[in-house]
Parts: structure tokens; C-alpha cells; sequence
């Protein structure tokens, strides 16, 4: 214990997001509290070949990139580039930290990097020839590239780092960043996670996988926790956030959001795409211990339930198995019925949201959700908003592979 109070305290001072639901923090959180689902008809492309029709899209017309160092490539990369350098704009911005001091570094997680520009390259290749190939294709489709243009806009010459950990990634860089500046080796650093793969191969190949809802009512998908859930609607956003030594952030007189508390990862799985209760919930127990807490000192789970019929079930049995003994349990809740599955970025959006609900004294509630699972009539789970008070959360985020993560975020002091 003496170790976990003498250690270097990690704040959050700025967030930066786009998703479904807009293009900052308030109107993520102004998403949540109304209710309102950022899910509609996919525009992308075509989607009338496939069994879901639907998709979380961003809003481009709300991107406004400030012109700046690499302005004209940024404007040519993937969508996950250029998302994630928006957010990482936003939330320097709004931490008011000058990025180009030294003691800093940038950390992503990406899972599918340019997968739409791979398949709209091979498309031009093969229907217009290979001289219609854009120069920026290859760039464009690295998932480091996103993490790249963070650092060279900003001038950042310090340490650059990508995490590739499927729907995990996102999550592993913000723990990733937490370790190194508790460390003592960076005073603050700009992590998060991006994905934007709205695009047919996606459906295509998880269409074969039977993880698609085939709801055609974007007010009905996708239903997380709900006895009638029939798997995720895609979605897209980046969410990055500064971080920093809480001693550096208050001697500049930065506003705090947060604290990342603690955080954990493990692996493990009969196979590569199903979630097992019990490492989920050796990874829940392994950030709430790193946190210095008990289970009974959580108050809220930001889930990564995304409707899919055996991953919500088991992750439900999880927080069970944690909270078995706890003096109390924490109310649970998933925002994937307002924004979508965004994949790598699915942790990061969920601890913006974490951190606003952790401001706002209001859990959101699970959208879409009339029926809870009869397993799991035990466990409290968030149909409305819910004004408490809310102290620390515990934030989710699995991927294929058998990959679990997960971050305790506290309120600011």
C-alpha cells in the first residue's frame, strides 16, 4: 500500500473526440444524458447486400481541421488518421499544454488502420490500372500514421508509440501511457485510440461471422444486455486524451478531468473471438487492485458490451464474480446502443464518457435495453440515467485473441 501512495499520480487535462454522437465531450455527453442514438443508415456505401444496413457514422461536415503543419496530407489520409488528429488537436486545446516540451510522448491504439483504403486501392488498381494509385495510399492504410501526424503536426520529438491489440488497442495505449508516466519516464503524453472502418469488407467478413445485428431499426440496435440482443452495429470515432505527472498538471494550473487510477491486461481463452468471465474478471480485479481499491469502492462499470449474445453474457458474469463479496455493487452500463462498436477505439470512448459521468454525477443508461437477460436479473444495470454519486469507474474494452483490458478512472480531487 505504501508503494500505491507514494507512486506518481496520472491525471487526465484534456479530452479530445469525435464519434456518432458529435465532435467533442459535451456532445458526447449531451448524447448520453437525452438518450439519443448516433446509429443510422450506412452512407458509405451500398449497403443492400448485406444483413445489416446500418452503422454509427461520424459526421464529416463537423470536422473543421485547423490548418497547420501537414494540413495537405492529413486531408488525404485514412479516415482514422484523419479523426484521430482531430481529437488530438481538440484535446491539446483544451489542456492547454505546450506539446513540444520535452518530457512527452504520443501513444495510439489502433486495430484495422486504412482498411478502407486498402480496399479502394485494390478497386482502382484493378478497374482504372495502377497509375490511377494514389501516392498516399500506402501512408494512408500504416496504423501507425495516425499516431505519426499527431507527433510531426505538433512538433512531439519525443517517443512515438502504436498499439495494435484488436478491440483492445485503444485501452492497452491509454494503460501503456499511465504506466510511463507513473514511471517517472514521461511527465505527460497524448494517448487514445482511433478506428474508422465503415466499409464493405467489414460487413462482409462479419456478416460471416455472424456478429452483425440484423435490426433495420437503428432505434432498436444494437441492444446490449437485452434477452433479444443479435449482435453489434459497426461504428466509427477517435477519442485522445493528455495526460500528465498530476504534479506537472498542477503546478501549470491545469483544469482536471480525472485520474486514471489503475489499469490491467491479461489474455486467455478456449478461442480467438469469445470473452471468458473468468479472465475478465481477473482483469477487472487486477485494475481495481493496481487502483489500491476493493471492489466494494466502485460505483459504476462502463461496460464493453455491444449486444453480442455469448460476449455480454459472459462479461455480466464477470463483474458477478468480482462484486460476489463486495460490501456493495456497481451500477453497469454500455454505450454501444448510442455510438456503436468503434473497435479500437472503444475504450477510449468509453472513458471520455466515463470521465463526463464522473462531472456530471449521472450514469447513462443502456440504450435499447427493455429486456435484461433472466442470468442476469442480479446485476444492476442502468435502464435510465441515473443521477448518484459517482467516484470511480471501472472501464472495459475486449478484442479478438483473447485480449481483455481494463482502467479504473476517478473523479478529480
Amino acid at each position: 500500500m505504501d508503494a500505491i501512495v507514494a507512486r506518481r499520480g496520472v491525471v487526465v487535462t484534456g479530452i479530445g473526440i469525435v464519434c456518432p454522437l458529435g465532435a467533442s465531450a459535451d456532445d458526447l455527453w449531451q448524447g448520453l444524458a437525452a438518450g439519443r442514438s448516433g446509429i443510422g443508415p450506412v452512407t458509405r456505401f451500398d449497403p443492400s447486400r448485406f444483413k445489416s444496413r446500418l452503422a454509427g457514422e461520424v459526421d464529416e461536415a463537423a470536422l473543421s481541421a485547423a490548418p497547420g503543419p501537414l494540413h495537405f496530407e492529413i486531408r488525404r489520409m485514412s479516415a482514422f488518421v484523419r479523426y484521430a488528429v482531430f481529437a488530438a488537436d481538440r484535446a491539446i486545446e483544451d489542456s492547454g499544454l505546450e506539446p513540444a516540451a520535452d518530457g512527452g510522448g504520443v501513444c495510439l491504439g489502433v486495430s484495422m488502420g486504412g482498411l478502407p483504403n486498402i480496399e479502394a486501392g485494390v478497386l482502382t488498381q484493378e478497374r482504372r490500372g495502377v497509375h490511377k494509385t494514389s501516392p498516399f495510399l500506402i501512408p494512408s492504410l500504416i496504423p501507425s500514421m495516425a499516431t505519426s501526424m499527431i507527433a510531426l503536426r505538433h512538433g512531439i520529438g519525443q517517443e512515438q508509440v502504436t498499439i495494435t491489440g484488436a478491440c483492445a488497442s485503444g485501452c492497452q495505449a491509454l494503460g501503456h501511457a499511465l504506466r510511463e508516466i507513473r514511471s517517472g519516464a514521461r511527465t505527460w503524453m497524448i494517448a487514445g485510440g482511433s478506428e474508422a472502418v465503415i466499409t464493405p469488407i467489414t460487413y462482409s467478413g462479419l456478416q460471416a461471422m455472424g456478429a452483425l445485428s440484423r435490426s433495420e431499426d437503428p432505434q432498436r440496435a444494437p441492444r446490449p444486455f437485452d434477452r433479444d440482443r443479435d449482435g453489434l452495429i459497426v461504428g466509427e470515432a477517435a477519442a485522445v486524451f493528455v495526460l500528465e505527472d498530476r504534479a506537472h498538471a498542477e503546478g501549470r494550473g491545469a483544469v482536471i478531468y480525472g485520474e486514471l487510477a489503475g489499469y490491467a491486461a491479461n489474455s486467455g481463452r478456449e478461442d480467438i473471438t469469445g470473452i471468458s468471465a473468468s479472465q475478465a474478471a481477473a482483469c477487472m480485479n487486477g485494475a481495481i487492485a493496481d487502483a489500491g481499491l476493493t471492489a466494494g469502492d466502485v460505483d459504476c462499470v462502463f461496460a464493453q458490451a455491444s449486444g453480442m449474445v455469448q460476449g455480454d453474457a459472459a462479461e455480466l458474469e464477470a463483474v458477478r464474480l468480482v462484486t460476489a463479496d463486495a460490501r456493495r455493487r456497481p451500477v453497469v452500463t454500455s454505450i454501444k446502443g448510442n455510438t456503436g462498436y468503434t473497435f479500437g477505439a472503444n475504450g477510449p470512448v468509453n472513458l471520455a464518457a466515463a470521465l463526463m459521468a464522473l462531472r456530471h454525477q449521472v450514469v447513462p443508461a443502456t440504450l435499447h435495453l427493455e429486456k435484461t437477460d433472466p442470468s442476469f436479473v442480479d446485476v444492476d444495470i442502468a435502464r435510465e440515467p441515473r443521477p448518484t454519486e459517482v467516484n470511480r469507474c471501472v472501464v472495459n474494452a475486449f478484442g479478438f485473441g483473447g485480449i481483455k483490458t481494463s482502467l479504473i478512472v476517478s473523479r478529480a480531487k
